[in-house]
């Protein structure tokens, strides 16, 4: 029996694009590659993800605020009324729009904080996300 009725014994060589460099891989060595790229864009997709769900957390307060707390205050009062929005909130919105359930509070405090900064939630919001 030759190598190509075995596919099993024969060394598989894969094409691999790295950087500038073309490299021949062993077919354990283009797998390892491919896994890690693989785990890469998980990561990358997870992170898109808490931060859309952080986003939508700061929406969900801001209209908290807006639509139930402003509603029975008289105008000057207002502008000192502040909601909250929190790390677990966060966590809330990533399980009711992803179903993801495990998420590490730090990672969630540090999204939170991103997405706080870059909406100025500091102008009617306050967070947990500093403390931790």
């Amino acid at each position: 029996m030759t190598a190509t009725q075995q596919p099993h014994l024969a060394k598989a060589r894969t094409r691999v694009f790295l950087g500038r460099v073309v490299r021949t891989l062993t077919a354990p060595l283009a797998a390892r590659v491919s896994r890690h790229r693989h785990e890469a864009e998980l990561t990358a997709r997870f992170d898109q993800q808490l931060h859309t769900a952080a986003d939508a957390a700061i929406s969900l307060a801001r209209r908290a605020l807006y639509d139930v707390t402003w509603r029975g205050l008289i105008p000057q009062e207002r502008l000192s009324a502040r909601g909250e929005v929190t790390v677990e909130d966060v966590t809330d919105a990533m399980h009711l729009l992803y179903g993801i359930v495990a998420i590490p509070p730090e990672k969630t405090a540090a999204a939170l904080r991103a997405a706080f900064e870059a909406r100025e939630g500091h102008v009617d919001l306050t967070t947990d996300a500093y403390d931790r």
